[in-house]
């Protein structure tokens, strides 16, 4: 699959100011991180699309609980099969999650993600 390329949400352009696309596995990727980043019902198109924060952000931190609702939104992706480590990092201060994960494709591939920032500010 191929689709256009994001930059901390904004489209991305190359030096002739064209777009830029990605694909296969940084798509793969690219669509991991849009689900994680997107509140589960933000997007109006599809509400069911996104992470449910609510366990994510609060004062007493579980991370069972965190890694529960990560896994179920990055099951939205069809291409998903499972997620084989996910590690957090998190901010108190900015009140930012920081979050590593490697996962399972359905095809038997696994992809890395790195760096998928949680902001609570």
């Amino acid at each position: 699959m191929k689709s256009l390329k994001l930059i901390d949400g904004d489209l991305s352009f190359d030096s002739n100011k064209e777009l830029e696309m990605v694909s296969d596995d940084e798509e793969y990727a690219q669509n991991l991180k849009v689900i994680m980043q997107t509140s589960l019902g933000e997007f109006e198109l599809d509400e069911t699309l996104g992470l449910d924060r609510t366990n994510l952000l609060t004062k007493q931190f579980d991370e069972e609980l965190a890694r529960a609702d990560i896994v179920e939104a990055l099951m939205q992706e069809d291409r998903t099969d499972e997620v084989s480590d996910l590690t957090f990092s998190q901010d108190k201060l900015n009140r930012e999650l920081s979050i590593d994960l490697e996962v399972k494709k359905t095809d038997g591939d696994s992809v890395t993600v790195e760096d998928v920032n949680i902001d609570a500010g």
